[in-house]
């Protein structure tokens, strides 16, 4: 009788042991399997790192990679803008008219800051099929604080050391990578050179103009058969209700194969 029950408790014992192992491996997580894979592969690969992406694309490969996300987001998306040395660097935008995007953000929420977007009757895509004139648009805090929200950050320019220090732009599109050489900083009333996607005096007799009335003297060239670039925005400057004025940054596509200056060459115009 003894043996038996011996032997039946060895089994009982061995019984206990296998259901025990069988059910660390159907029910147990893997900790090695949850050290290696803490994410699926398909999050990793369908949003960048972080989704706030103001701020993180610096290199062409960061700009790509935002623009392919920024597009899936939303259709709308043609490019991304960045100024060094400011807090823009955001994804544009371009719709059927030019109120669509003035009250709403990249998601196409409210903001009173709306987002950054081209004329819609600019050509956006790669850099033969741009409009002579791209103008791209955004809001400011009416204070002319370069520390403000959107493009409140242009009046940086209004620093010579930040104008000297900030030579080029980089709009980019889907379609390529670019920068452009600024040329001309300054206040303007509203006229059609400057919400023109193809002036019709001409590219060159625009860019003259400008330069005629800029902060400072670049000493770049312009001609008829460049690209210019126009990013333009409110200002308080001749007084709070003002809305016949805006403030504007001029710059010219720079070939692909051309050096991108470190430092602009400016002499501050003193007024007369």
């Amino acid at each position: 009788m003894k043996k038996v029950l011996l032997v039946f408790g060895v089994v009982l014992t061995l019984g206990l042991l296998i259901g025990a192992a069988v059910y660390v491996l159907l029910f147990m997580e893997d900790p090695i399997q949850e050290a290696v894979e803490p994410s699926s592969i398909a999050e990793k690969v369908s949003k960048p790192k972080n989704a706030d992406v103001r701020d993180q694309a610096k290199t062409q490969a960061d700009m790509l990679e935002m623009l392919d996300y920024e597009t899936g987001k939303n259709r709308d998306t043609v490019g991304w803008l960045w100024v060094p040395g400011t807090k823009i660097n955001n994804s544009v935008l371009q719709s059927y008219d030019n109120a669509f995007y003035l009250r709403q953000d990249e998601r196409r929420e409210y903001d009173i800051y709306g987002c950054y977007f081209v004329d819609y009757e600019c050509s956006v895509g790669p850099r033969e099929e741009l409009s002579p004139n791209t103008i791209i648009y955004g809001h400011s805090d009416l204070k002319d604080n370069p520390e403000g929200p959107r493009f409140s950050q242009l009046y940086h320019f209004t620093d010579p050391d930040f104008a000297r220090e900030t030579p080029v732009i980089q709009f980019s599109t889907l379609d390529g990578f670019m920068y452009w050489e600024v040329f001309a900083v300054l206040y303007t009333e509203l006229n059609e050179s400057f919400i023109s996607p193809d002036p019709p005096e001409g590219i060159e007799q625009m860019a003259a103009a400008a330069m005629e009335k800029s902060l400072y003297e670049y000493g770049v060239t312009v001609g008829d058969q460049d690209h210019v670039l126009i990013l333009s925005t409110c200002t308080s400057s001749f007084g709070a209700n003002d809305t016949d004025h805006r403030f504007v940054v001029l710059a010219k596509l720079l070939p692909e194969d051309a050096q991108i200056p470190t430092e602009a060459q400016i002499e501050v115009r003193t007024e007369s």
